[in-house]
């Protein structure tokens, strides 16, 4: 009766072990993944190449050894891609907060593949503060 109830626990412990690797990783991967796209909301891509390189190469590996059932390595990469994606959005913040506080320093909104932005939006002069003109830029239609 002894010797079932210890085989009865190790089988218990077995089978909840082997159920732990890909919930993990899974879970740690969507979690990387989310930080991922905050850090390039935050333009990390622009600010800090490295470090959103880094958690994009790390993901995509933590999703590899997922595939081949190597829960192990992937929960491993999966903790790898998620500190990168952190390291990379609090770099960005940092950088563009450094930028901003430079003297003589505008932000400029991000375009997508160096377009022109569509809308350019001027200062009226100085007697006037805080008030702003929008002036549309005509843009030609048709294919290109």
């Amino acid at each position: 009766m002894r010797r079932l109830a210890k085989v009865t626990v190790v089988a218990a412990f077995l089978l909840g072990a082997t159920g732990c690797g890909p919930v993990i990783s899974t879970y740690l991967i969507v979690a990387a993944q989310a930080d991922l796209d905050g850090a390039r909301a935050a333009e990390s891509e622009k600010y800090a190449v490295y470090e959103t390189t880094s958690a994009v190469e790390y993901l995509h590996k933590a999703k590899e050894e997922q595939g081949y059932a190597d829960f192990g390595p992937a929960i491993d990469y999966a903790y790898r891609a998620q500190d990168m994606a952190l390291k990379a959005r609090a770099r960005a913040e940092d950088e563009k907060k450094r930028q901003l506080e430079q003297p003589g320093a505008a932000w400029e909104a991000p375009t997508e593949s160096g377009e022109q932005p569509k809308v350019i939006i001027k200062k009226k002069g100085e007697a006037e503060p805080g008030k702003v003109r929008v002036v549309p830029i005509p843009v030609e239609e048709g294919p290109k």
